[in-house]
């Protein structure tokens, strides 16, 4: 039976891609095709900003990596930046919308695998027909805790690593995901409006305090009843200790440092029973919705303390606070006119600092 397509994302690290590369290429008890490897490559150069976030070469050293170790493996290079949460949305709808998959595995660089860690997914992936419910599954196990080799156990899946994902939850997805999608393609990923994002789940059932695309995601499945798995024995381990959520106090302190991947295939190959992924799923949705029902008042009013909305229509006290800082002065009242309740924060102050006068202000930006 042929492997689902498998994705990688990457940007600017090449030593983790050849290791994740190399890993893939030394699975045991699954015939890989390189032809269905797909590098999803993002771009250096923001086309919202403008902001530069890697040098050409480092985008040139990681296409060459990836040729290098599976030179007959697809490469998808985006011209611009789009960042994580748009690149993972392009590689996902490549697998289901361009390739009609009905699963696909997906990758960042920043994981290396055991030598049946495929083997493992597939184990979930044939018992998927049993299960329209189960939405994501993977196999890099709980480091932290102590588990059994010879009898892995299913636990609920937290961080979106190494995972298969289902057509049908996927697109599922889509709609309740559409207002995060619409942020995330007018904001740079990593100047995300974090109080925006949080902001969304009012109209949801369900809720998190975290702005991240893959905590939407686990929001969505919540709300949708799509169940997310994993295994307890660690099939792979996490090498990003440097990267956009990690360095190296953190990694360590987290324990990544000390993760150790299983190399051995299970006495017994683990079957995931429905009661397990109903009891999964109930939980889930139980614990998000009753943060969306008792706790995100309170914590959407801490965070309005300390963080802002640049996307919410200007008041005129925004109006003059923005002119006080940037252009030394008040502006005329037919101004506060014309933009008092009617364009955003972000765009009054995007419009000033384009302009001459600010930046003749602030000479001193070079």
């Amino acid at each position: 039976m042929s492997l689902p397509p498998i994705v990688i994302f990457a940007f600017n690290r090449p030593d983790y891609l050849r290791r994740l590369c190399r890993s893939l290429k030394a699975q045991q008890g699954v015939a890989l095709h390189e032809a269905d490897i797909h590098l999803m490559q993002d771009g250096a150069v923001s086309p919202r900003s403008g902001m530069r976030f890697a040098e050409d070469a480092e985008i040139a050293a990681n296409i060459a990596a990836f040729r290098e170790e599976l030179p007959r493996g697809q490469v998808h290079a985006a011209p611009k930046n789009l960042g994580i949460a748009l690149n993972l949305h392009r590689g996902e709808a490549l697998a289901f919308e361009t390739l009609g998959a009905e699963v696909g595995y997906f990758f960042e660089e920043d994981l290396e695998l055991g030598p049946h860690y495929l083997a493992m997914l597939e184990t979930i992936r044939l018992q998927l027909p049993a299960h329209p419910r189960l939405g994501y599954f993977a196999a890099y196990g709980s480091h932290r805790h102590t588990s059994d080799p010879t009898r892995p156990r299913f636990i609920p899946l937290e961080h979106h690593w190494g995972f298969g994902l289902t057509a049908a939850c996927w697109h599922a997805m889509q709609p309740w995901l559409a207002p995060f999608h619409t942020i995330w393609n007018e904001s740079d990923y990593q100047g995300r409006p974090h109080l925006r994002l949080v902001e969304t789940y009012l109209e949801k059932a369900v809720a998190s305090a975290q702005s991240s695309q893959d905590v939407s995601k686990t929001m969505a499945c919540a709300e949708l009843g799509f169940g997310r798995v994993n295994l307890d024995v660690c099939y792979a381990r996490y090498i990003g200790r440097q990267g956009q959520s990690f360095r190296d106090a953190n990694f360590e302190r987290h324990g990544y440092d000390a993760m150790v991947y299983a190399d051995t295939l299970p006495d017994q190959l683990p079957i995931l029973a429905e009661a397990t992924l109903a009891g999964f799923i109930e939980a889930k949705r139980a614990h998000h919705a009753h943060f969306r029902a008792e706790r995100l008042e309170p914590e959407l009013t801490a965070m309005r303390q300390r963080l802002f909305n640049p996307d919410r229509l200007a008041t005129r006290q925004d109006i003059l606070d923005i002119w006080r800082v940037l252009m030394d002065r008040v502006p005329e009242e037919d101004y506060i006119a014309r933009n008092e309740g009617q364009n955003t924060v972000r765009h009054i102050r995007s419009s000033l600092l384009r302009g001459r006068e600010a930046r003749v202000k602030s000479f001193f930006l070079k």
